[in-house]
């Protein structure tokens, strides 16, 4: 992006561009961008030197109507040439126009644009030495050249002798004081412009020069606001991403991958107010490990992981993917079932505490739970909310605990 506002100021010739913030330098932009804005004005102003007669100057006001109005509908370039050679033939004392423009590598012009009866087909493939050709020379000399009879000027390339051009006029077309190329005004007949009529066309040249840049600022107006709009999206989705990854770390236990004790709290608040606003039953079943203690003192605390481990995937393979699993502390677990009654989720419970004893076979393992379930069909204890739920669950899984490789439901009378 950085690359990119230089690269822009460079073309508006922003003095010191590489001393300003990315913020400055776009607010700069920006504003000699406004200023571009007013470029009907300063095209109508030069309409002015044209206006021979009344009628001419109003064709003239029209044509720069429709090209100004162009210039913000039309892509490609040498289509816009094309265009406005075909507005201009209109009313030039010309038979043919055609731009030519420098070689990237070499010391060529190439014709990029041709309109008239002499069309662009005409001269294609052909190029043009600048060192010795009419076009050349003004491309080098930065200054227009008439040729009034193109079989006596050495200059007039003789790669064009078989096309009917006898009078030509080659003006240098510049961008920001850069010459680019050449126009060529041309007629068929010797001797065919007079004074004025060669200073209409460097007029018509000078006019050209002032719509090319506006077209080519607008065309890079579209790319910088394409450009910061990709900008935009791509630091957006990236936002966005973090912000997922973030908002999963916020949630997620590091060790065993399970909702932690914040998010399962959050979402037990949540089942509640269901619960009370709908009546939507749902049971909550706390898991205590009896050995992790055991296990850490004898193997280690590596072991002791690798037990919390084992127990977090025996809890993943038998949940719903409705259900909620956590881990809520070192050795305590929290399951919240939907739509299960209270016999089931005591199988469930029964079930899971099995199965650890198989998963895990580095020492004799047992689990202790409670079960606590509300909603409909089931007998009901009011709770205030669901802190007060949660706490009565918790004093169940106190007594399953002293009991050991025990679940035990909680009373509801």
């Amino acid at each position: 992006m950085r690359d990119f506002l230089l690269t822009l100021a460079k073309n508006l010739n922003i003095e010191q561009a590489e001393e300003l913030s990315d913020n400055k330098l776009k607010e700069t932009i920006l504003s000699i961008i406004e200023k571009h804005h007013l470029i009907e004005q300063s095209l109508f102003q030069l309409s002015e030197s044209f206006a021979c007669n009344a009628e001419l100057s109003l064709r003239i006001i029209s044509t720069i109507s429709r090209v100004v109005e162009r210039i913000y509908s039309e892509r490609n370039l040498y289509d816009f040439i094309t265009y406005c050679f075909d507005e201009f033939i209109k009313f030039l004392p010309a038979e043919n126009i055609s731009f030519m423009e420098k070689h990237p590598d070499f010391d060529w012009l190439l014709i990029k644009s041709a309109s008239g009866k002499l069309k662009f087909r005409k001269f294609k493939g052909k190029i043009f030495n600048i060192e010795t050709t009419l076009a050349g020379k003004a491309f080098q000399t930065g200054e227009p050249i008439y040729v009034s009879n193109t079989e006596k000027d050495m200059r007039f390339d003789k790669k064009l002798s078989d096309l009917p051009i006898r009078s030509v006029v080659s003006v240098p077309i510049k961008i920001k004081n850069e010459i680019i190329g050449v126009i060529n005004f041309s007629h068929p007949h010797a001797n065919a412009f007079d004074e004025a009529a060669i200073f209409f066309f460097v007029s018509i040249a000078n006019l050209f020069s002032v719509i090319l840049t506006n077209f080519k600022l607008y065309r890079e107006i579209l790319g910088f606001n394409e450009v910061l709009n990709k900008e935009v999206d791509r630091t957006t989705a990236e936002l966005k991403k973090k912000n997922k990854e973030l908002y999963k770390a916020s949630i997620t236990d590091p060790l065993t991958g399970l909702n932690n004790r914040r998010f399962f709290f959050q979402r037990l608040d949540e089942e509640f107010s269901k619960f009370l606003r709908y009546g939507n039953s749902f049971c909550l079943i706390l898991f205590d490990l009896d050995n992790l203690k055991f296990i850490n003192d004898t193997y280690g605390h590596f072991e002791g992981d690798r037990l919390i481990k084992t127990f977090s995937r025996v809890l993943k393979k038998n949940k719903r993917k409705e259900d909620i699993v956590s881990r809520i502390g070192g050795d305590e677990f929290a399951c919240i079932i939907f739509g299960a009654s209270a016999e089931g989720s005591k199988k469930y419970a029964e079930r899971i505490k099995e199965e650890l004893k198989s998963s895990y076979l580095k020492a004799n393992v047992s689990v202790s739970g409670a079960v606590g379930c509300i909603g409909k069909g089931v007998s009901f204890k009011f709770y205030r909310d669901y802190k007060e739920f949660y706490k009565d669950v918790d004093k169940t899984l106190l007594k399953a605990k002293k009991i050991k490789d025990s679940i035990l439901l909680i009373e509801t009378n």
